[in-house]
């Protein structure tokens, strides 16, 4: 095995590619074929193209623990463990591109060529959570975005209850305050974690892994509406992502799971004003790509003619980025800081421990 610092180094030029297919997934999705934007009749649904482009880029295949499916059929809260970068499609593909994510401002800034043509579509909700003054007014700002989204009257809200990032062995607390707006509105609630998504694009490691297997799993859905009280709520909620968060991360990646197989409606109500918009973010974010590209390629070509330095400086970045590319495809995802154990993975919550401790049982037998 390569040491850390080398293992990172040699990684880079994957990494910053992996990062290049996520900021410019709409544009790579429709120079691959997956987007057809000159459709505006007919069957279409934009970001379930870009996600798919993510999901084939990166090798990617989910494979479901026994028990319930995402629910997809009615109006629900998905609440979702928050690992890294690659949640952001990951999760969405998991759910078909039904909910609306909901994603801090920051995720606008720093990724504008898919967050342009998600907005257009109005398949985000973007916000501030510092600029949050007025709780009641929030709470209607996401009704009506809710009751506007893209996939009516079924429109459903993502939401990473833990509030950050998080590569620990054990859950964040969960966040109180959009499990309020759940309450408040009577809203289905579902547990969906994914275990292994930080192996696919890592930011805060900076590395890749092409043709990674994750495993997720989905809890019963706790109907809000037969919980009166607030805390009582929150109580079961909690114990609820405490015993799916053990059980997912104590089980096997094993063939024997089924392959996850998402239901999107491919056939997206888009109006003509949305349509006219995205076409705009992907012709502008197409042209600066290749513009980029251009750019580039003939930066090289001149380094390359610049003498027996700048030819040695071009063949010395395509062999590091052909090794760097190969490595993530071919060695296995760096190990973990902390492996998940029982003891860690169980909170407070007895019913967690019980969990993981039985499937390790299990194992062992």
């Amino acid at each position: 095995m390569l040491p850390p610092a080398a293992r990172t180094v040699l990684g880079l030029p994957a990494f910053l590619t992996g990062v290049a297919y996520l900021f410019w997934c709409f544009q790579g999705a429709l120079l691959t074929g997956f987007l057809k934007f000159w459709r505006f009749r007919g069957p279409r649904n934009d970001c379930w193209a870009a996600l798919s482009f993510l999901m084939w880029a990166f090798g990617v295949r989910i494979r479901k623990l026994p028990g319930p499916a995402p629910v997809a059929d009615r109006k629900m809260v998905y609440l979702v463990n928050h690992r890294s970068w690659c949640d952001f499609f990951v999760d969405m593909w998991a759910l078909g591109a039904r909910p609306l994510p909901l994603s801090r401002g920051a995720v606008g800034a720093a990724f504008p060529a898919f967050t342009s043509s998600l907005l257009s579509v109005r398949s985000i909700l973007l916000f501030n959570r510092k600029g949050i003054k007025d709780t009641e007014k929030f709470n209607q700002w996401l009704d009506r975005e809710l009751a506007e989204g893209p996939s009516n009257p079924q429109c459903s809200l993502l939401v990473y209850p833990e509030g950050h990032r998080s590569q620990l062995n054990k859950s964040l607390p969960l966040k109180r305050g959009m499990l309020r707006y759940v309450h408040s509105r009577r809203l289905p609630v579902q547990v969906i974690v994914t275990a292994g998504k930080e192996e696919v694009l890592n930011e805060s490691r900076r590395c890749v892994r092409f043709g990674s297997t994750l495993v997720t799993g989905c809890s019963e859905v706790l109907e809000s509406s037969r919980i009166k009280d607030f805390e009582e709520f929150a109580k079961e909620v909690q114990r609820i992502w405490d015993a799916e968060w053990a059980r997912v991360h104590v089980a096997q990646r094993s063939d024997d799971l089924p392959l996850l197989e998402p239901k999107p409606i491919l056939d997206m109500p888009y109006t003509p004003a949305q349509l006219a918009a995205e076409t705009a973010a992907l012709v502008f974010w197409t042209a600066t790509l290749l513009w980029l590209a251009r750019f580039w390629f003939r930066t090289l070509v001149a380094l390359a003619a610049a003498g027996p330095l700048g030819t040695a400086a071009v063949a010395g970045l395509g062999l590091w980025t052909a090794a760097s590319l190969a490595a993530a495809a071919l060695l296995p995802a760096p190990a973990p800081r902390a492996k998940p154990t029982a003891a860690a993975l169980g909170s407070s919550n007895g019913e967690a421990a019980g969990v993981a401790a039985a499937a390790a049982a299990k194992k062992e037998g």
